[in-house]
């Protein structure tokens, strides 16, 4: 029989044993390191939260005050953009056709004024059919 060569094996699994044996160590020390590292973690988040909120304070009021500003002034280009919105979305309804709230208002009136007419007419008589017009002709006598 042939002979073994353990130099070959030994030298393809002693690399792979030092690697698990690595990942072993880092998973201990990670055990033992991480609730202290977690904690730190923690400390440093709150700090940042902290200071963050009140930067975003800051800048909320800043925003606000800005905000306000911009109200106040008549013609601004928010009121110039909402007419000119306003303005085209009228053109294109009237070339459809779409009645505007003013012409509606109208004809509601008018529908209103001619309903109240309407009621206070007294109901006219429809005249009587004459007694000429109920006679019939006389029928066409059937010839054999």
């Amino acid at each position: 029989m042939p002979k073994k060569d353990t130099g070959a094996l030994a030298t393809l699994t002693e690399p792979a044993q030092q690697i698990w044996l690595a990942g072993l160590g880092a998973f201990a020390m990670a055990g033992a390191e991480g609730g202290r590292l977690f904690e730190l973690l923690v400390k440093k988040g709150r700090a940042v939260e902290k200071a963050n909120l009140a930067r975003f304070d800051d800048m909320k009021g800043t925003v606000t005050e800005k905000v306000e500003d911009l109200r106040a002034l008549p013609g601004t280009a928010a009121d110039r953009i909402s007419h000119t919105v306003d303005t085209g979305m009228a053109s294109v309804l009237h070339r459809l056709g779409v009645p505007t709230k003013k012409e509606i208002g109208t004809l509601s009136r008018r529908v209103e004024e001619l309903a109240r007419s309407l009621e206070h007419k007294p109901t006219a008589r429809r005249p009587r059919k004459l007694a000429s017009a109920r006679r019939t002709t006389a029928k066409p006598v059937a010839r054999a």
